[in-house]
């Protein structure tokens, strides 16, 4: 039922959209009939599904199945291979959330392959005390007034109320895109304080997709345990997990132009390749375990508890002041870094029973996670140019589109 009704919502925007840039698209009839195929063909395989998508992208694609054990039971690429190392936008919330989670479980012991990040490193902060996700911008980065008790926990699922550069869309501050490289303390302070003076929501009432929450949560961090978030990064995500250091790099700006420092930006800023991702998506999967790059199994890479944590519902009663899936009849919920797809939003443990975990980028980067029927998967595109580019559709509609259609086939294969 879910899989009709995101497809009929999904033809009713194409029309609209379609009517509203009926000009613009006859400019380019070639690109035009090929998108429109890609959506509306016929496709009964995931080959040949994917084929038909990839028609579609702008650098091509790839596509990998997980099982349970983490084990890839389904490949297929077009161009864009699997070792490829792209941005992966929004994707990249559930590195940072991942990330966090780390520091919290190695500062308190309860992790493996955490570098100098060790038991009581990250006590640090105007307040000393273990980084916790109930930990307080108050304790940490001594702020005061309105958002002196917003905590990690809300920072990660985006309910802290802190909505600088306006009440509506993504309402991201400046600051955390032109951070020059090298950034200080200083600047970096000064950022998150201008993203707090800016804001006017209410901590813990609001939820609002943008990249502040996020962007505040990584300076706790590093505060915390008086490291960069490159340092953390490094030691705890992409030295135990066999990640290219030269590739697996933050930016501020992350669709080119001038260099940026990217310690801000964990809401967006990430280039990977996707079967790295998997790596370290498969400690979700398995309840703590990451693989490397070479395949091997990274026991209490994660604690269970933070498993559990990432992919709870953190709503709390939060209002929706701004998400980019309202446009489509979602009221999807989220979790830490990741967003909840089910069909009863409003109810944790019903959403829980068709559950799929998801942190899609706006250039179409999907990897998502069902929990229920125990397997992953990841659809790497970058599609930021001319094929998406015609305002029929956002690149992540289409992958979204692409995930519905392919689902109810996997699920068949795997027999769950």
């Amino acid at each position: 039922m879910k899989h009709k009704i995101f497809i009929g919502i999904i033809l009713s925007s194409v029309s609209l959209l379609l009517f509203q840039c009926q000009k613009a698209v006859m400019t380019d009839k070639d690109t035009q009939a090929t998108l429109i195929a890609g959506i509306f063909g016929s496709c009964f395989s995931l080959d040949s599904c994917f084929d038909q998508y990839a028609k579609t992208t702008d650098e091509g694609a790839s596509f990998q199945v997980y099982d349970q054990n983490g084990t890839r039971i389904y490949a297929r690429q077009s161009v864009l291979d699997y070792s490829t190392y792209k941005p992966i936008a929004s994707g990249s919330k559930w590195v940072t959330a991942i990330t966090a989670m780390r520091v919290i479980d190695c500062n308190a012991g309860n992790a493996t392959n955490c570098g100098t990040v060790t038991a009581g490193s990250c006590n640090n902060g105007a307040v000393a005390g273990a980084i916790t996700l109930s930990r307080t911008t108050g304790q940490v980065l001594g702020w005061t007034g309105t958002y002196a008790n917003v905590t990690l926990r809300q920072l990660l699922a985006f309910i802290s109320g802190l909505n600088a550069g306006g009440s509506s869309g993504s309402g991201q501050a400046s600051c955390i895109s032109t951070l020059p490289v090298g950034a200080s303390d200083t600047q970096k302070n000064n950022c998150v304080n201008d993203i707090r003076d800016q804001s006017t929501g209410t901590p813990g009432a609001l939820y609002q997709y943008n990249s502040n929450h996020m962007a505040v949560a990584q300076r706790m961090l590093e505060v915390s345990c008086n490291k960069t978030w490159d340092t953390m990064f490094t030691q705890l995500i992409v030295t135990p997990l066999g990640w290219d250091a030269s590739q697996a790099v933050w930016r501020g700006n992350s669709r080119g132009g001038t260099d940026t420092d990217g310690s801000l930006s964990g809401a967006y800023g990430l280039s990977i390749s996707p079967a790295h991702y998997a790596g370290m998506l498969n400690a979700l999967l398995t309840n703590g375990t990451a693989k490397n790059a070479s395949g091997t199994n990274l026991t209490t890479f994660l604690s269970t508890t933070s498993v559990t944590e990432i992919l709870a519902d953190q709503y709390n009663g939060a209002k929706i002041g701004y998400s980019q899936f309202s446009a489509f009849g979602y009221r999807w919920q989220y979790g830490l870094g990741n967003w909840r797809f089910c069909t009863v939003t409003d109810v944790p443990t019903e959403c829980d029973k068709d559950l799929v975990s998801h942190s899609i980028g706006i250039n179409g980067f999907y990897p998502w996670l069902d929990k229920n029927r125990n397997y992953m998967a990841i659809l790497a595109v970058n599609n930021i140019g001319r094929k998406n580019g015609l305002s029929l559709l956002p690149a992540s509609s289409t992958s979204l589109f692409f995930a519905e259609t392919v689902r109810p086939i996997i699920h068949s294969q795997i027999g769950r």
